[in-house]
């Protein structure tokens, strides 16, 4: 795993994961591998518009695969309804 592409010195090393455009590219939604200094490894989910500020949320592994199941159950209700009206 290669770590940071950012120069100069800081405390938290990232391995960038994706880069997901959302809300017809208002919005990237990124994913990172994050290891701050003197901390666990863990993920981290940045929000960032096109106008404004971006927004960083830490997650810790559990965390992490709570999230995972999340969205994985969000999108498997999204398809077992597709075609209906009840969307």
């Amino acid at each position: 795993m290669k770590w940071c592409d950012e120069s100069g010195v800081h405390t938290v090393h990232r391995h960038y994961v994706e880069s997901i455009p959302a809300d017809s590219g208002r919005w990237v939604l990124g994913v990172n591998v994050v290891r701050p200094h003197s901390s666990t490894t863990g993920v981290e989910l940045a929000t960032v518009p096109r106008h404004g500020r971006s927004t960083v949320v830490r997650l810790g592994t559990h965390e992490a695969d709570l999230l995972h199941e999340a969205i994985r159950e969000a999108v498997e209700r999204i398809q077992r309804r597709a075609g209906r009206d009840d969307v």
